[in-house]
């Protein structure tokens, strides 16, 4: 831990300020970050639309490595991927795979999808003391909004609904029934994964990084409007009339939203764009290291209504690429010990936001 961190984390007015460029190169801050932040909040797992009933997502969060299992009743359910008997992970394959049971391949105990444990070899040399019922995989909290899987790995801070705060009012009927996953892609990025996040938070640079991109989505600064709630943040900009002249929209939306692009900031660590076309996007930052993360992009649209998939992926991939160039230039300042703490410009309020956030739950041992 960092030694001084308390001192870091504090500055004069932190409505106005940027954290100091120590708390994105110092790797004694990581393990903090993985037990205080991403353990002790909801995070974004993927689409439950991805797993049919009998089926096993097993997949890294946060850190660890958790079993997402819907069982042929279709309840959905998580578990930690340690068996209980002797730590062994029960499944080392990553991805999703049909199971009629979860067995652990070191000493072949036996668990149903919902967790139980059915059996164990040599069961009478065990003490008399053991049953079973005993021995259950361990639970990890599991919830849905819109058919989008959350976990928590502790006790959530608050139930998943109140901790979207508005979205799921914002965004419903984005959603339809014929929508599908149509990009997922994973890069890797030489910058902390504050720094991205900050980079993605940030409607300061849109129109001057994003010109030729994103910009001709949001058009102006002037009509940029912000809204706040505990976890999340929202830009609201009206679309362009370049982009209305190019794209069909979603008619039952409200009159603000057929003319709007949302994007959300979700704490700690992901982004949600919105657009009245149908297509929604995923942008998830996962630490790889601490100049280093590990950027997650998933884009759901609907086919045939919504911007061609080649289209979208060309999109997404250029003005991530500037993003990507941006951030690491970022980070090599940071790195350079010159950078102490900026002063944020009101478009800059949504990292102010986030960072606040993040500094309260590195104080709260």
């Amino acid at each position: 831990m960092i030694a001084n961190l308390p001192d870091l984390l504090t500055v004069a007015n932190p409505d106005a300020y940027f954290f100091p460029g120590q708390l994105y190169t110092d790797p004694a801050l990581l393990p903090l970050e993985q037990e205080r932040i991403f353990r002790r909040t909801w995070l974004y797992a993927g689409d439950a639309a991805q797993l049919a009933p009998g089926q096993v997502w097993v997949k890294e969060v946060a850190g660890l490595s958790l079993l997402i299992v819907r069982d042929r009743d279709h309840q959905l359910r998580a578990f930690h991927n340690v068996c209980p008997h002797r730590a062994s992970p029960l499944c080392t394959q990553s991805g999703v795979q049909s199971l009629k049971h979860i067995i652990c391949p070191y000493h072949a105990w036996v668990y149903g999808l919902d967790g139980k444990l059915i059996g164990a070899p040599s069961h009478d040399r065990f003490p008399d003391t053991f049953d079973t019922p005993d021995f259950p995989l361990v639970p990890v909290a599991i919830a849905l909004w819109d058919n989008f899987i959350f976990v928590c790995l502790s006790d959530p801070p608050c139930e998943l609904t109140d901790f979207l705060g508005d979205i799921p009012t914002v965004l419903q009927g984005y959603r339809q029934p014929t929508t599908e996953l149509v990009i997922q892609k994973h890069y890797i990025v030489a910058c902390n994964w504050k720094n991205y996040h900050d980079n993605t938070l940030c409607d300061y640079h849109v129109a001057i990084a994003h010109r030729q991109t994103l910009n001709k989505v949001q058009g102006p600064i002037r009509h940029y409007e912000h809204s706040f709630g505990d976890y999340v943040n929202c830009l609201y900009t009206p679309t362009t009339p370049g982009w209305r002249a190019d794209n069909v929209v979603l008619e039952h939306l409200s009159d603000r939203n057929r003319y709007g692009f949302l994007t959300f900031g979700m704490f700690p660590n992901l982004h949600l764009l919105a657009f009245p076309n149908g297509v929604l996007a995923w942008i998830q930052i996962e630490p790889n290291g601490v100049e280093s993360c590990r950027v997650n992009l998933e884009v759901f649209a609907i086919p045939g209504f919504s911007t061609p998939t080649e289209t979208l992926l060309k999109d997404f991939e250029d003005f991530m690429q500037e993003d990507m160039d941006l951030t690491e230039g970022v980070q090599k300042g940071y790195a350079s010990g010159v950078y102490q703490s900026g002063m944020a410009n009101h478009l800059e309020d949504r990292i102010i936001h986030q960072q606040k956030l993040i500094r309260q739950h590195l104080l709260n041992a």
